[in-house]
């Protein structure tokens, strides 16, 4: 395993200054590399694509959806019957009307009920941002302080320490997925 050092820039401008920065320090173009990093939800990880098995918030939509569909059948029901003898049978159709109603608003109700709007929830797994990734690899400890200074200097907006299989100049087992690595440093 390669010692990798990494900045997360906003655009290719900054990447490419901070590699232009890397390279005058002496550092060798077999040791940077440098690639798009997509929106989190956009890295296809799954066969049919997206980065998480379920949508975040949707945990409780299916229970609250019978608990709707219960509760909007029942008075769907009760509205039927009551409009019986005005409408005939076709009275009997506010039932599944009101089942199906009641399953949309409380599968709507469920997703998410739990946290506020705006409000980042503090479990979530924090994947890294869109933007343009920087990466040199870093045998030496003071190799990897030197390009983390340079990369936060040029404007990189994470920068983080890790490791990870280095092969013909370039980053091969990067995952932009997982929690941020405890040795992360953000720039001040």
């Amino acid at each position: 395993m390669s010692q990798i050092v990494a900045g997360n820039f906003p655009n290719k401008s900054q990447a490419d200054s901070a590699i232009e920065a890397l390279l005058a320090a002496g550092i060798t173009q077999d040791h940077i590399c440098t690639f798009r990093v997509n929106p989190p939800g956009q890295h296809a990880t799954y066969p049919i694509g997206g980065d998480e098995y379920a949508s975040p918030g949707a945990d409780e939509a299916g229970g609250s959806a019978l608990a709707g569909a219960a509760i909007g059948g029942a008075i769907g029901l009760a509205a039927g019957l009551a409009a019986m003898p005005i409408a005939g049978p076709a009275g009997l159709v506010g039932a599944p009307l009101g089942a199906y109603v009641g399953s949309l608003a409380g599968a709507m109700k469920g997703m998410g009920e739990d946290q506020e709007e705006g409000v980042p929830d503090p479990d979530a797994e924090a994947a890294r941002p869109a933007g343009v990734l920087v990466a040199v690899e870093a045998p030496l400890a003071l190799e990897r302080a030197f390009a983390a200074d340079v990369l936060r200097q040029r404007g990189a907006r994470d920068v983080e320490e890790t490791e990870g299989t280095w092969r013909d100049g370039c980053w091969v087992d990067f995952d932009a997925t997982p929690e941020k690595t405890a040795s992360e440093n953000r720039p001040e």
